[in-house]
């Protein structure tokens, strides 16, 4: 194979690698985020049968928005990985649970 080929396909294979990286960690905030602060019928109906979310890798500010604007729901909400911001504005995460 010759070198031009070789790099095109090892560019395009680390780009393809990085969107799919990139989707997951969006879609994944996006769909917790729907689920947390936007709850459908048929989730409220769950959560009322007793079923817990478990909420990975939210933000505090997330965390305590849902906990002071779902508060009727809270015993239905698991948070763990809770990302917190430092005073220089660095996040770290909860470590507690490894």
């Amino acid at each position: 194979m010759n070198k031009q080929i070789r790099n095109y396909l090892t560019i395009s294979i680390l780009c393809v690698g990085l969107t799919v990286v990139a989707g997951q960690a969006i879609a994944e905030s996006s769909w917790q985020t729907q689920r947390l602060l936007a709850p459908s019928e048929s989730q409220l109906k769950t959560e009322r049968q007793g079923r817990v979310v478990i909420y990975d890798g939210m933000h505090e500010t997330l965390v305590d928005r849902a906990l002071d604007t779902q508060f009727g729901r809270v015993e239905s909400m698991m948070f763990v990985g809770v990302r917190h911001t430092d005073p220089d504005g660095g996040e770290w995460a909860d470590d507690d649970c490894d």
